[in-house]
């Protein structure tokens, strides 16, 4: 039996300096307790515990206090009764990993903030460097702190030559998240004095200045190994950064991707990068924060860490899905053929990609200013030939019964490679993780300043399987 009084602790309250009470009489239970925990009656004992309750949220560990007694004696070992009592939480789809004061998203009302700034007070009145200033060190730089960042993110050294050399090993029309990714595995090999391993201690735990100088370094060489993943699918050659200019103008100064006459990136094309990039920031622990917190949790170097979260945003129900959700709708062809994706959704034959989200129960804020952008850039003449076809998918699935009593409104993934496209970022190579990657890859950087514990994954053992192993018997 299981019961839950108010759920809002006192202010300040620190559930690690709260123990479960464990007593029949729960005459150690002070009222105040009492009234903000969750009270539970074990059926097995008839004891009773209070577990302390923080921002609606209990901590799990609490539960390794309630125990079976006596009954352990005749547990099985599928019971698990050693350690006390576990949570069972497949996918961890209700369980926080970590407190966090970094991104606040509320999916019933469709808010997103950064360090308490709302979204909508930084997309296009922030730059990026300022917006990835304030999730790293909690609070928007000054002019002279933006300056500073800036040069230092410019002025960071190249990755080595090794690292061309092994991007220019693959054929162009390989998929360019692998290459990235083994850009910067030789770019780490190269810096075996910044990997912990190498050198025999912990470089970083407890260091953050060290961790500081890493996200600088690894945020300059993300920018890098895309502008050199980007020359080499497109023949061209790689232009190192001006330390005179910002990080998304060197990002497309490196790619070469200016002004034919002045040699500078387009202010225009910046702009809206600059909007966008910062729309994918952060999302709190997405699915590939989650695999980097996880590798950083053993102490890695920070490059280590990245490319497992890169690999991790690679999936196409993650970072991958910008590139599904275009190549579905590219896959339509026509305004004609959206009626039949449709119908085959419904009827349970395949998934609308960029539709849905895991968090929002209304539209994704991030679709609403992306459209925006869309929009903006199909005046300027920059629209792409399919996007009317996924403006129709867009009116019909949001009037759709089907759609709507589900809750499945459009997310971020669905229109943002209308904006790469429109910016001729991919004028003839079709693949937008990558570029897609390099700011959140640059988001998920900032969740190493906050590691302070392992991540202990367990698993809940169930028994063997009898029938299969008479098989093998």
């Amino acid at each position: 039996m299981v019961h839950a009084t108010d759920m809002n602790g006192p202010n300040g309250h620190n559930l690690s300096d709260s123990p479960v009470i464990t007593s029949p009489c729960m005459d150690n239970a002070t009222e105040e307790n009492k009234k903000n925990a969750l009270h539970v009656i074990d059926g097995r004992t008839g004891l009773e515990y209070d577990v302390p309750i923080k921002r609606n949220a209990i901590e799990a560990i609490a539960f390794k206090k309630i125990k079976a007694g006596d009954s352990e004696s005749t547990a099985t070992a599928a019971d698990n009764m050693e350690g006390g009592l576990r949570i069972l939480d497949p996918g961890m789809q209700n369980t926080a990993a970590k407190e966090s004061r970094i991104t606040y998203v509320d999916g019933r009302k469709g808010e997103i903030q950064y360090r308490g700034h709302r979204i909508g007070n930084l997309v296009g009145k922030k730059k990026y460097e300022e917006v990835v200033y304030l999730l790293l060190w909690e609070r928007l730089p000054s002019e002279q702190e933006r300056t500073v960042y800036s040069l230092s993110l410019a002025t960071s050294p190249i990755p080595p030559p090794s690292a061309f050399a092994v991007i220019e090993a693959f054929s162009s029309d390989a998929p360019p998240v692998m290459m990235m990714i083994a850009g910067f595995a030789a770019i780490n090999a190269s810096r075996p004095q910044e990997i912990p391993a190498c050198q025999g201690n912990n470089l970083y735990m407890g260091n953050m200045s060290a961790v500081d100088r890493q996200i600088i370094r690894a945020s300059s060489s993300l920018a890098a190994i895309t502008a050199a993943v980007y020359c080499h699918k497109m023949n061209r050659p790689f232009t190192n950064p001006d330390p005179n200019l910002s990080y998304i103008e060197n990002v497309l100064l490196m790619m070469g991707h200016v002004n034919p006459v002045t040699r500078k990136p387009d202010p225009k094309t910046v702009s809206y990068l600059e909007r966008l990039w910062v729309l994918t920031a952060d999302h709190e622990i997405t699915n590939a924060a989650a695999t980097f917190l996880s590798v950083a949790s053993g102490l890695n170097d920070l490059l280590t860490c990245m490319i497992a979260g890169m690999c991790s945003s690679w999936g196409i129900l993650h970072g991958g899905a910008i590139e599904m959700a275009f190549k579905q709708i590219q896959s339509v062809g026509s305004i004609d053929g959206v009626p039949a994706l449709i119908d085959n959704v419904k009827a349970g034959k395949m998934r609308l990609f960029g539709y849905g989200h895991r968090i929002y129960k209304t539209i994704d804020p991030r679709f609403t200013y992306i459209r925006e952008m869309v929009d903006e850039l199909a005046t300027e003449g920059g629209e792409d030939s399919i996007l009317p076809v996924a403006l129709e998918i867009d009116r019909i699935a949001r009037n759709d019964e089907y759609f709507t009593s589900r809750k499945l409104k459009p997310n971020a993934d669905f229109l943002a490679s209308f904006v790469y496209t429109a910016l001729y970022a991919y004028p003839s190579v079709r693949s937008f993780t990558s570029f897609s990657n390099a700011p959140l890859t640059c988001g998920i950087c900032l969740h190493q300043k906050g590691i302070s514990t392992r991540f202990y994954l367990t698993a809940l053992y169930a028994g063997s399987n009898t029938w299969f192993t008479r098989t093998l018997a």
